[in-house]
């Protein structure tokens, strides 16, 4: 179909959540002559940039004027999804989403498709999670609960016996499925982001070293300076979007341990991994899922320098000295309740080369937690 600004301009985009990721997919639409819908509470993110903000018991109404619905967040009511899905507007589909509802979903794909990944196991018993623990892995696991799962929840580190003795408890209370892998004592995680359209275009933007606390993405910087690794990253990220003939941006999370890479897991959307591309490429993440979604063509992807980005987790512009203003560039999302692990905003940083920027990041994030961004997650 051959598109014209005008038809755009006719375009109504709906968005199922109101987070900082819908917030700057529709800070990145606006210069597209595109309306904006979005469902989620009116004092969230986006809402202060849409077009009209539809609480969640009026998701009927946006996706039945909607063109095409989206989403910012896979976790929301499996109503308000299906009933996009019926109507044939939703995009990326369900079936992709699905795979996240349940982690073990997700790990049964990569294993059938023989992508990397950790080894694991599935279970509902909690005393077979403690046998798994004990006689597969030593006690040194990672326990997964499937449902729920993002920014480290629902997940039980385990290096010794002591730690599984004093988490058990938690386990066995928990009614869901399990899943139990090893712990990977990994030398770095790094993440990519791709966007594919429907015509099976593909762009990458180049992967990124990731520094996660307890679960939770501190920062993260690139582009990654491994060729032979951003290779193979670039190859399981194409294989993936391929297989579930993906339409819209999506980001894949690796384990690196000796020049090999593991899968961790994808998220079917923008990414915070890939909030650097606002600043450091022709076009950011949050333009190119726009672009997949409505069906024009994607941009050929540009960068221009290297880059990267600080979350600000769980606090208030009292606490965020304005020194970091000098080093990068601030994104504040404007949520009005602070609370820890909370991301409430996040700073961009370029560079001449990787080194600077790391060395900025470095510097940015102890402004930002002089005591220890432990002490904030």
């Amino acid at each position: 179909m051959r598109f014209s600004l005008q038809d755009l301009s006719r375009m109504r985009i709906g968005i199922l959540g109101g987070g900082q990721l819908g917030w700057m997919m529709i800070l990145e639409g606006r210069r597209y002559p595109l309306t904006f819908y979005v469902v989620d509470h009116l004092s969230a993110p986006a809402c202060r940039l849409a077009d009209k903000c539809f609480n969640f018991d009026e998701y009927k109404d946006m996706v039945e004027i909607a063109d095409i619905v989206t989403y910012e967040f896979e976790h929301l009511p499996y109503e308000v999804l299906r009933y996009a899905e019926e109507k044939g507007k939703l995009i990326p589909r369900l079936d992709v989403v699905e795979l996240k509802h349940e982690r073990w979903r997700e790990r049964m794909f990569f294993k059938k498709l023989s992508i990397p990944i950790p080894k694991f196991f599935i279970t509902e018993d909690p005393l077979e999670v403690l046998k798994l623990v004990r006689n597969e892995f030593n006690y040194l696991a990672v326990v997964k609960q499937s449902k729920g799962g993002y920014d480290g929840k629902g997940q039980f580190f385990i290096k010794s016996r002591n730690d599984f003795e004093q988490i058990y408890d938690a386990i066995a209370k928990i009614r869901d499925v399990f899943i139990v892998e090893e712990y990977v004592e990994f030398d770095y995680e790094a993440s990519i982001v791709l966007a594919r359209n429907h015509n099976n275009e593909i762009q990458l933007y180049p992967p990124t070293y990731n520094m996660n606390v307890k679960g939770i993405l501190v920062y993260n910087y690139g582009p990654l300076r491994n060729e032979i690794v951003a290779k193979k990253m670039s190859d399981i990220a194409v294989e993936i979007a391929t297989k579930l003939n993906y339409v819209g941006v999506m980001a894949i999370e690796f384990f690196v341990k000796d020049g090999e890479v593991m899968v961790n897991e994808f998220a079917p959307r923008v990414h915070n991994t890939g909030h650097y591309t606002l600043d450091v490429a022709n076009v950011s993440q949050f333009e190119q899922h726009i672009r997949a979604v409505i069906g024009i063509g994607l941009a050929e992807v540009e960068i221009l320098s290297p880059g990267g980005m600080v979350n600000i987790l769980g606090l208030s512009l009292n606490n965020i000295p304005i020194e970091v203003l000098k080093i990068g560039k601030i994104y504040w999302y404007g949520k009005n309740e602070v609370r820890r692990r909370r991301k409430m905003g996040h700073i961009n940083i370029i560079g001449k080369n990787v080194e600077e920027v790391e060395e900025k990041i470095r510097h940015v994030t102890k402004l930002l937690y002089p005591e220890g961004v432990e002490n904030y997650v």
